[in-house]
């Protein structure tokens, strides 16, 4: 098994790096690509994997299986290639807010109501989050006041 260095765990806003492409797989829809390090966040948790490119290759998902960092690419890399690879920051900086908001709406409703977030899922267009009750529209509509006051503080997020 091979151990990539997570370069998203050390800094969030990285969009480029440079790796080295340790092995290269050939999988039914194109190529299961691990690099030494990668900027690269895995799919997990209701949240989406990180989509861009490895050099001229496209990266069209990730997933983290049995401790290895998968990439999945159109194209095959060359082991021991050094490799450019570029986050589509557009689609991360969207997933980070969303994930954001997310945890900003679950503390408020378990602070105000007690209910645990059981479940959250992200897509392209609609962000779920399963409670462990059920919120009437006007304690919805509070959740969602108090909310996007949090998110006017602009406060620091860790």
């Amino acid at each position: 098994m091979t151990e990539t260095r997570r370069l998203y765990y050390e800094d969030v806003y990285k969009k480029e790096f440079t790796a080295t492409v340790v092995e290269c797989r050939e999988q039914k829809k194109g190529y299961a690509v691990i690099l030494d390090e990668s900027a690269f966040y895995p799919e997990g948790g209701g949240q989406p994997s990180d989509v861009g490119t490895l050099g001229d290759a496209k990266v069209t998902e990730v997933h983290e299986k049995d401790g290895e960092l998968l990439h999945y690419t159109d194209k095959t890399l060359e082991v021991g290639a050094k490799v450019e690879g570029k986050i589509d920051w557009a689609r991360r900086f969207d997933l980070m807010q969303q994930h954001s908001g997310e945890h900003i709406v679950s503390g408020l409703v378990h602070a105000a109501y007690g209910y645990d977030n059981v479940g959250f899922h992200m897509s392209s267009d609609v962000l779920t989050v399963d409670l462990s009750g059920v919120l009437s529209e006007t304690q919805l509509a509070e959740i969602e006041a108090e909310t996007n006051r949090k998110i006017w503080e602009n406060s620091e997020v860790e």
